[in-house]
């Protein structure tokens, strides 16, 4: 990711400025050889200014690049005046060299240093708003999708009814010469069966879902939207305010004892809920034989990345292909209701 591109860069600045403080305090350290220190100093200064050159010129943030402005015209600042304490080392005047190194080119890393921080700062803010940007973007983009999604279902559903789906050849009739052979009939193709009804009932959870004025009447939801997806259970995870943990909000399909054993899952942690939750992706295990339940884990993503998953257990053949759609479709809505902070909220209304 940029931002751990731009955090590890800048903090290998401040790691060299730290070395820049340890070569100048050994010009005047006693069993110190100061010229191999003096090429050291410009070893580094050379790299932070190579670092601090290529984040001037790369950075979109108008305000990191004041601070790497200043940070470079600091750097420079900094090299006359380890000139002077050098030139102090060079002429043994080991308490002049020290006033300048301890207290002259000290300060003027340390304002090196918090132009870093600072660059550093303002740059992980802009890409954050940037990922928010474009989070916001593609969930339009979804909810457009699955709108169109949607009217294609229910325009293929009143179709299907009307058209007929085999059409028989006119006979050909028989001529004096020869007989033709009777044609056989000829097969249309099927149209493809699109689950409507699925779509209708998902639409009637989002519709209630966005009426949502009473916490209360979140599980009835829920049973409706697990009846629209098709699962045997369905999971609401709910990320908490540290954004390091996913808990077990609300269920159909498990028992309260059932809900509590599921507990808490670190975001970390190696199952599709969590990868859901990491990825921002949807997540599908699908049924291995018969009998055996397939899984589907949904993120909630708002504004401000994601904020729980919508997790269902499957039985119906995935090759149905609504489950999905209609995850997704309902898990949009939910973003639009739940927040971190709303955890303990939702549990209460349990």
């Amino acid at each position: 990711m940029l931002e751990d591109s731009i955090t590890q860069q800048l903090n290998a600045t401040d790691l060299a400025l730290g070395e820049l403080r340890h070569a100048q305090s050994a010009y005047v350290a006693a069993g110190q050889g100061a010229p191999f220190w003096m090429n050291q100093f410009d070893s580094v200064a050379a790299r932070v200014e190579s670092t601090l050159r290529d984040r001037q010129e790369t950075t979109r943030s108008a305000g990191a690049l004041a601070h790497y402005d200043a940070a470079i015209e600091q750097l420079g600042t900094l090299r006359t005046s380890n000139a002077r304490a050098r030139n102090y080392v060079d002429s043994r005047q080991f308490i002049l060299a020290s006033d300048v190194i301890f207290v002259e080119s000290l300060e003027i890393i340390g304002r090196i240093s918090a132009n870093v921080s600072a660059a550093r700062d303002t740059e992980i803010y802009s890409a954050r708003q940037a990922l928010t940007t474009t989070t916001q973007y593609r969930q339009g983009l979804l909810a457009g999708g699955l709108l169109f999604t949607l009217i294609v279902g229910f325009i293929a559903y009143r179709q299907i009814g009307k058209a007929p789906l085999v059409e028989s050849a006119p006979m050909v009739a028989e001529v004096a010469v020869a007989p033709l052979p009777e044609p056989q009939p000829v097969m249309k193709p099927v149209p493809q069966v699109f689950h409507a009804p699925y779509m209708a009932d998902a639409a009637d959870v989002c519709v209630d879902l966005a009426r949502l004025l009473d916490g209360r009447d979140l599980p009835a939801l829920l049973s409706r939207a697990s009846a629209a997806i098709g699962a045997d259970g369905l999971v609401l995870w709910v990320l908490d305010e540290s954004g390091q943990t996913l808990r077990a909000s609300l269920g159909h399909g498990y028992s309260d004892r059932m809900l509590k054993h599921l507990g808490n899952l670190p975001v970390s942690a190696d199952n599709v809920t969590s990868l859901a939750c990491r990825t921002l992706q949807p997540q599908v295990v699908p049924s291995t034989s018969p009998g055996v339940q397939g899984a589907l884990a949904v993120p909630l993503i708002s504004s401000t990345g994601c904020v729980g998953v919508l997790a269902a257990e499957v039985s119906e053949p995935m090759s149905k292909g609504h489950q999905l759609p209609v995850a997704r479709l309902i898990a949009a809505q939910l973003s639009a209701i739940i927040r971190p902070d709303a955890a303990s909220t939702a549990a209460a209304a349990h």
